[in-house]
């Protein structure tokens, strides 16, 4: 069975001056003619078997660009998201709303946005892109 993989660009908007641009992947829809033996009942996606299951990445390296208000050490150490975790994307917008409140602390409207690159086959490299705006800009 051939899933055709959709990914959403949705933009979120927290604290009603932060607007976060996240990238959402759709659900594949069920077929009709899809046993019940060929799905996976115990749901672990890391699991390697030899039917073809896939195991999420893992992150290699984190980095922030154009923050230039918060260093990107305070960054690092304010968001759950670590290296050599899996490449999970609750883990990752749970990131990005740590990141968007450092800055709503400050008074500033920020926009972030994550980038995964990836560096091999089973890791990842993630860069949040941050553009700072101070509240009374427009």
């Amino acid at each position: 069975m051939i899933v055709n993989k959709k990914y959403y660009l949705l933009t979120i908007l927290l604290f009603s001056t932060l607007s976060v641009p996240v990238c959402a992947k759709a659900k594949p829809k069920a077929s009709t003619t899809t046993s019940n033996t060929a799905l996976d009942t115990n749901n672990n996606p890391s699991s390697d078997t030899q039917d073809g299951a896939i195991s999420l990445p893992k992150i290699d390296q984190i980095s922030f660009s154009g923050n230039t208000i918060i260093l990107s050490q305070i960054l690092q150490k304010a968001i759950p998201l670590k290296k050599n975790d899996i490449a999970n994307q609750y883990v990752i917008m749970d990131s990005m709303v740590k990141i968007a409140q450092l800055y709503k602390e400050k008074n500033i409207r920020v926009t972030i946005t994550p980038v995964l690159e990836k560096t091999s086959i089973n890791s990842r490299n993630i860069q949040f892109e941050i553009h700072e705006l101070p509240m009374n800009e427009k």
